[in-house]
């Protein structure tokens, strides 16, 4: 008996120790970038291209910008060069990890067989950031090109409402909790200045882009009006 309890603590205590070593490394392993994405994000095809970077924002009321200011056509082509041009392919099988079914989505063909068309939120945001920037400007540029300036007034409105009600939403989902602080200006009228130029940790938007525009289907204007929309 004695023999058999000795052994049973010995085995009892190695069990123990291997079950503390194991807390305290867990317990020292952090998740990097990536596994904090596939926790906190829905499911993307651009996960691989997703890479953080610390970026002070640049938001002084007279600072400079190649995507700020009245429009010129290096201005312009400056905010079409940021968004993709045509749809990427989305595999049917990673629908179910979106909450979606496939009965209602457009389905690839060709050599995107199995695939839906589709494409990555942040252009669906920025193609409505530059919707309501051209409409802003729309008296002194020539936008009745586009197909977002098709139509009658009403129903340009409406998709200038849509982006509205869009980038409320992205920007009330994110709920950034960064805080600004006032600065003292007693250079100026105002005495005081709120500081916009704060620090995020960002996600590299050039990679994200260089991505999709490696995984798009075709060019700009192979796909009808309804992708040109899908943007805006």
């Amino acid at each position: 008996m004695y023999s058999y309890n000795r052994v049973y603590n010995v085995v009892a205590a190695f069990f123990f120790a291997v079950s503390l070593v194991f807390h305290f490394v867990a317990r020292n392993i952090e998740p990097n970038d990536l596994d904090c994405v596939r926790a906190t994000s829905s499911w993307s095809p651009a996960f691989g291209a997703i890479e953080y970077q610390w970026e002070t924002f640049q938001n002084g009321f007279s600072q400079k910008s190649i995507y700020r200011g009245e429009p010129t056509p290096e201005l312009e082509m400056a905010w079409l060069d940021s968004l993709p041009s045509s749809p990427i392919p989305i595999p049917k099988s990673k629908l179910s990890e979106l909450q979606l079914s496939d009965e209602e989505y457009l389905e690839g063909h060709g050599d995107f067989e199995g695939s839906l068309y589709g494409n990555l939120e942040v252009f669906r945001n920025l193609g409505c950031l530059n919707l309501l920037r051209q409409h802003t400007y729309r008296d002194e540029f020539d936008y009745s090109f586009l197909p977002a300036f098709k139509g009658s007034e009403e129903m340009i409105m409406r998709r200038v409402d849509a982006c509205v009600q869009r980038l409320r939403e992205v920007l009330m989902c994110s709920g950034d909790a960064t805080p600004y602080l006032i600065m003292l200006t007693p250079e100026k009228k105002t005495k005081e200045s709120p500081d916009f130029n704060t620090l995020h940790y960002c996600r590299n938007y050039d990679r994200i882009l260089d991505w999709a525009k490696e995984n798009e289907i075709g060019r700009r204007g192979h796909f009808p009006d309804w992708y040109e929309f899908a943007i805006v």
